[in-house]
């Protein structure tokens, strides 16, 4: 591995700068032309086609393998797209910089644009390429002599044409990209596309973007033949291309450089400034944080706090990962970086460093500094396409314990452990409460849940059951209306039980369950009131449409008991609750009719017919004192005929115990 590569990429190279277009004087003309208007694809596209480390780093990151491979060749619209407007924004107007000795960067800088422009006239003109697509390959042409003067301005040291390989394999940029970063490289690149940038190259010397000073020149552009006469004529045009490209954001090869070989920038504060987050907002995230505290999922916080991490944090991505302690790997369980893009590889094994500085981080309980070993490939930071980030660990005390992956990939303002812990402490402290919160939450619905229902057939249970009549009927008592009260019992249940085996009793306890929630309202409850009955509480029904239910219900279980193949059926005691009646008397009433229907053949329901028309004072309505059944299905089978059988009030007669 060469010595300026490993000196170099544990701090990013590309920080050194991270944009063409953030050199003061540049910036500064660029804020007067764009004033206050808001910043749209087409200005971030007009922007970023003239910002070649900016683009750079935009591939790397719209390329890393956390978001799969890409099957399409990239424009800058592309990758605008591909980042969203927010993260495009970040890339192509990142803070400015007061710098001295900038003008070979300039002249570099010049080169890129118009061996960019050269390479997109040659290809509107001959079709071999894209147009938007021959103007990116143009203008990754010069990433050699980018790694170099970026390099001399961190390290005082030059690079080879190994060390910009290096880079470039590293960056991850893959086929054609790659390709055409790679000068004086021989790889798998369309021969027509090299051609096209071998001859952009030459159009670009001749039209005044010459050579760069540089000791290393690229093998691909050695012993080229003359350039031909067709290409002369596209000088002029390739002049006005880049011509009308600095036009559009506000620069004009008419204007002085502010900056010179031994002056310095500075920043004019009067000048309206991009609308850019550049500080974490500690109250903000708070609130956003808090907010999500009543959350019931999981993935409701940890959405929140990815997003509170990109949004008022300052950090480009946001990943959220559990580790699996037993099989070493991470699993991605979400992200956050303001685009649409999905998780391809949701699951990564972390280098042996990686792994180490995971466990440091958790048993410290501190956010910690991730950096990529530049000699594997492997790794969570390799995944992710970055060389650092934050790792902050949540829930430490946990069996599977979770973190927080943090990165600058775009922005580059680099991962700074002192500076950024506040706040990486804040989302570390806070996801981590919300989670406990969220799991205890839980525990007490679950644990609400089984005192309150009936562990077999997941109905209420006898005390709710009768909490629920209780409620009813003081409700009935204020509104003045009635209660439907149905005491449900099968039939030959302890036969049914010696015959087919308790594992089909419980089925068939089940069967019934189900056949009672589907016929039910969401206003009706329904309860295990003991071993095989069960009770119905029907608000606001009078006993006439009671007795529709009733009807219903004994006929969906017999049904449901054929689909079974179980002799299931049952037999069914009808109420309604009156004026000055409590939850025992109402049910005492309906267990009087429930004995009538098991004592005139089960399989049907029976009701007070005082209970079925209380208004009604008819002499023929009435029954004296005698129970009697509402015959669900007569001899024939059939349904019963429209409107319920009545029985009239007064004790039952004597009957063996219910089953």
């Amino acid at each position: 591995m060469p010595a300026a590569y490993t000196a170099i990429t544990g701090s990013s190279l590309l920080a050194t700068m991270p944009s063409v277009l953030a050199i003061c004087d540049l910036r500064r003309r660029i804020r007067r032309h764009l004033g206050r208007q808001r910043i749209g694809e087409d200005e971030l596209v007009a922007l970023l086609v003239l910002d070649p480390p900016a683009v750079l780093r935009g591939l790397r990151a719209a390329t890393s393998p956390v978001y799969g491979p890409t099957t399409e060749r990239w424009t800058v619209r592309r990758l605008v797209k591909a980042l969203g407007p927010a993260l495009s924004q970040r890339l192509a107007l990142t803070p400015e910089r007061g710098m001295s000795g900038t003008a070979p960067l300039r002249r570099l800088w010049m080169r890129s644009i118009g061996i960019a422009s050269a390479a997109r006239i040659l290809a509107m003109h001959h079709g071999t390429l894209d147009a938007d697509e021959a103007y990116l390959f143009g203008l990754l042409r010069t990433t050699p002599d980018w790694i170099d003067q970026l390099s001399r301005l961190q390290t005082g040291q030059a690079t080879t044409p190994a060390d910009a390989r290096s880079y470039t394999l590293h960056w991850r940029l893959g086929g054609e990209l790659a390709a055409a970063a790679q000068v004086g490289v021989e790889t798998a690149c369309d021969p027509e596309i090299r051609e096209l940038l071998t001859r952009a190259e030459r159009i670009a010397d001749l039209a005044g973007f010459g050579q760069v000073d540089s000791a290393r020149r690229s093998a691909a552009t050695k012993g080229t033949a003359e350039i031909d006469v067709e290409a002369l004529a596209h000088l002029d045009e390739t002049r006005s291309l880049v011509e009308d490209g600095l036009r559009r954001v506000g620069l004009d090869f008419a204007l002085p450089d502010l900056d010179s070989e031994f002056g310095e920038s500075t920043i004019d504060a009067d000048v309206p400034a991009f609308n850019l987050r550049s500080r974490p907002a500690l109250d903000d995230m708070a609130l956003t944080l808090l907010s999500c505290s009543g959350a019931r999922t999981y993935r409701g916080i940890i959405t929140a706090l990815t997003a509170a991490a990109v949004r008022h944090g300052g950090y480009d991505r946001a990943f959220y990962a559990k580790w699996c302690r037993r099989r070493g790997r991470l699993v991605l369980r979400a992200k956050s970086d303001l685009s649409s893009r999905r998780l391809h590889t949701p699951y990564v094994q972390p280098t042996e460093p990686e792994a180490e500085l995971m466990r440091a981080a958790l048993l410290g309980a501190r956010p910690t500094r991730f950096e990529r070993d530049p000699a594997t490939e492997d790794g969570v930071l390799a995944l992710l396409g970055v060389d650092e980030a934050l790792l902050v660990p949540l829930n430490d005390d946990f069996e599977s314990p979770s973190f927080l992956v943090l990165d600058r990939s775009l922005s580059h303002d680099p991962i700074r452990p002192v500076a950024d812990a506040d706040t990486a402490t804040a989302m570390s402290l806070t996801g981590s409460l919300l989670v406990e919160n969220l799991l205890l939450r839980k525990r007490r619905d679950r644990a609400q849940k089984f005192a309150s229902t009936d562990g077999l057939t997941r109905l209420l249970n006898r005390t709710m059951g009768l909490h629920c009549l209780d409620q009813e009927i003081a409700r009935a008592t204020r509104t003045d209306n009635q209660v439907g009260v149905l005491l449900c019992d099968l039939d030959y249940f302890k036969q049914l039980n010696d015959s087919y085996g308790h594992l089909q009793g419980d089925n068939a306890l089940r069967a019934t369950a189900d056949v009672l929630r589907q016929t039910a309202r969401r206003s009706d409850s329904v309860s295990r009131y003991g071993g095989e009955e069960f009770l119905v509480v029907l608000p606001e029904t009078s006993a006439e449409e009671a007795s529709v239910f009733a009807a219903r219900l004994h006929i969906a279980v017999e049904q449901r008991g054929k689909e079974l193949g179980l002799p299931l059926t049952i037999s069914i005691g009808l109420a309604s609750s009156r004026h000055g009646d409590t939850w025992e008397t109402v049910l005492h009433r309906a267990d009087q009719a429930l004995y009538a229907s098991k004592d005139h053949g089960r399989n049907r329901f029976s009701a007070d017919p005082a209970d079925l028309d209380l208004e009604d004072n008819d002499p023929e309505n009435s029954h004296d004192g005698e129970l009697e059944p509402a015959n669900a299905a007569n001899d024939s089978g059939d349904p019963p005929a429209a409107g319920p059988s009545t029985a009239g009030p007064g004790p039952a007669e004597s009957s063996p115990e219910r089953d």
